[in-house]
């Protein structure tokens, strides 16, 4: 099966702008999530959960800088 890409987006919109926020306060809350689970008491579910925000945090982030590429670059902005 073919993965079809996603065509890039007609205007910025404030779910747009409520998701990269939200990315962005996925890192650090991951990060907080494992640096307490070290001190408190390491466990595997706390530490999964904090690689978890961590991971989706950043995929999410790749994800919105990848598509606000596209939209500038439909707009006929000039991204380097």
């Amino acid at each position: 099966m073919r993965r079809r890409t996603v065509p890039p987006p007609e205007r910025l919109t404030l779910a747009d702008v409520a998701h990269f926020v939200l990315a962005l306060l996925m890192v650090p809350l991951g990060v907080v999530v494992l640096v307490r689970t070290w001190q408190v008491a390491p466990n595997a579910l706390g530490i999964l959960v904090g690689l978890a925000f961590i991971g989706f945090g950043v995929y999410r982030l790749g994800q919105a800088v990848i598509r606000y590429i596209a939209y500038r670059q439909k707009k006929g902005g000039n991204v380097q």
